[in-house]
């Protein structure tokens, strides 16, 4: 057995913007925050755009519930800003030389906010309703080798996987795996109950969700805040104007074009980081006109990436084939980008039926800039195909639920996740947890390659397997993928052990504040 309590590490780069500051990573804690005294007490008011419509981990999909699950709940293990695997509720794991049996050591004395000591039956528990299908969880994909979850003792859980896995620490360490508590599962929407830092107090629909500090939180000594108020702000401007003013003390996700402005605002700085999140076009494979494959790749080729991140993102991203960031060691460097043809796009529309081109609806949720101005500016690159789209707008939280995965036209948007395998397996194998909000796309060729990535140990031979997938989504795939995009949060000055991350997470156990 192979004892562990590290692992991989992440490679992620970080700059400085204009007056403000990125934070370098020591742990969770900037350098800069390290060399301050923490303050106990005070509240963090954070402001981000959408309505969080569910307190269930397992059945979350959006950044905006995502943030109070990360306060609210802990996993097993978790990276930390480095990108290095550290215990969190597991202070100690190992894994068999085979990689088909993991076994975890739970944290002893770790209590939920209503006084249960955590044993492994509450994580047994949290696995089985993440993998129940009736669940419906995203994350399900990712842990569908889990073959047995045994409880050998009540700090002890043993995992049985139907083949060796080698990444399965990065699923466990994901915000949809959160333990909860086995006696409150079928009460979360009313009576939500962690091992995290702080207690969940109230949810207001349509104006904010309001933390307080868990005084029992076993890391002695934190959180230092005694409050985290998340405020829904729907519109970046307002966002802007209210941490200006000191309304809100930090802004989660940061549009691009307000970057320069934030970073000479009195008061306030900037903290950026590369990531693997991204953004895609997406065609939904089982709705005229994008059926045809020939469709899918004209828009493909009717797009220029290189335009598309200057506009829309102010060069705050990287082109790539592949959604992960390109010093990923699988990442597929030998394979190439399309180019912009429309001469060829105009052929590909002629040979599928449509010599004079089509109108389609292009659907925009409002809330994520970047992603709004990528449909506008992609519709107005597909006119010179002769492609005119008729733009719909609707609030993000109604895109999520009607939209996402349904309509046949739209540009959406994932966050980044530290397993290449986890990242890419839900979104492009058939009927996977994320393959229809990705346009519904089924190749029993990227089936197969998706399988055998997963089973293979190699990075170079899992380099080759993407390379092939990257080959098939240029000439088949239901998405264009534009960029991997920098996240970028502005905060001000009073605000203390505070930074971008790259899984684009709001973390504030160790935030504090000044006067």
């Amino acid at each position: 057995m192979d004892a562990r309590q590290e692992g991989r590490t992440r490679r992620e780069a970080i700059r400085t913007l204009g007056v403000g500051i990125a934070a370098i990573g020591l742990g969770s804690r900037s350098r800069r925050a390290a060399a301050q005294t923490p303050k106990p007490g005070g509240t963090v008011r954070v402001s981000h755009p959408g309505t969080p419509r569910n307190l269930d981990p397992a059945k979350q999909v959006s950044g905006d519930e995502y943030m109070i699950t990360n306060q609210v709940f802990e996993t097993l293990v978790h990276y930390n800003y480095d990108g290095k695997l550290q215990p969190l509720l597991a202070e100690s794991w190992e894994k068999s030389a085979d990689l088909k049996t993991w076994t975890f050591n739970l944290r002893k004395g770790v209590q939920f906010h209503h006084g249960r000591e955590l044993t492994s039956d509450d994580v047994k528990a949290t696995l089985d309703h993440v993998l129940d299908p009736k669940t419906g969880c995203t994350l399900r994909t990712a842990l569908e080798m889990i073959e047995v979850i045994e409880t050998p003792s009540p700090q002890q859980v043993r995992l049985r996987l139907k083949f060796g896995y080698g990444e399965l620490d990065a699923p466990l360490s994901s915000r949809e795996a959160s333990i909860v508590a086995k006696d409150k599962m079928d009460v979360l929407s009313k009576d939500v109950s962690g091992t995290g830092p702080f207690r969940f107090k109230e949810i207001v629909q349509g104006d904010r969700a309001v933390l307080v500090k868990n005084p029992d939180y076993w890391r002695k000594g934190l959180p230092y805040l005694d409050e985290v108020v998340l405020k829904e702000v729907p519109e970046a401007a307002t966002r802007q104007t209210s941490i200006q003013k000191g309304d809100t003390d930090v802004f989660w996700q940061v549009p691009f074009d307000l970057v320069d402005q934030l970073g000479k605002s009195k008061g306030i700085k900037l903290s950026e980081v590369a990531t693997n999140a991204w953004d895609p076009l997406v065609m939904h494979a089982k709705k005229k006109p994008f059926d045809d494959p020939r469709v899918r790749k004209a828009i493909r080729l009717a797009c220029n990436k290189d335009q598309l991140i200057k506009v829309c993102i102010r060069g705050h991203g990287q082109k790539v084939v592949l959604p992960l960031l390109p010093d990923d060691p699988v990442y597929p460097s030998h394979v190439k980008d399309l180019p912009t043809d429309v001469v060829q796009a105009k052929k590909l529309l002629a040979d599928a039926g449509f010599p004079s081109g089509f109108e389609t609806p292009m659907y925009i949720g409002v809330g994520r800039p970047q992603r709004e101005r990528l449909a506008e500016v992609v519709c107005d690159m597909l006119k010179a195909i002769n492609v005119r789209c008729k733009i719909q707008r609707m609030p993000i939280d109604k895109f999520f639920a009607e939209v996402e995965g349904n309509g046949e036209f739209y540009t959406d948007g994932f966050f980044g996740n530290p397993g290449a395998d986890m990242h890419i397996y839900p979104m492009f194998k058939t009927a996977a947890a994320w393959n229809a909000a990705c346009g519904h796309w089924s190749n029993p060729e990227v089936d197969k390659l998706l399988e055998e990535a997963r089973q293979t140990a190699s990075a170079e031979q899992r380099k080759k397997l993407y390379g092939r997938l990257a080959e098939l989504i240029n000439e088949d795939g239901t998405v264009m993928i534009p960029w991997v995009l920098n996240h970028i949060v502005a905060y001000r000055e009073r605000v203390q052990g505070f930074q971008a991350w790259p899984d684009l997470r709001i973390w504030l156990k160790e935030t504090w504040v000044t006067s």
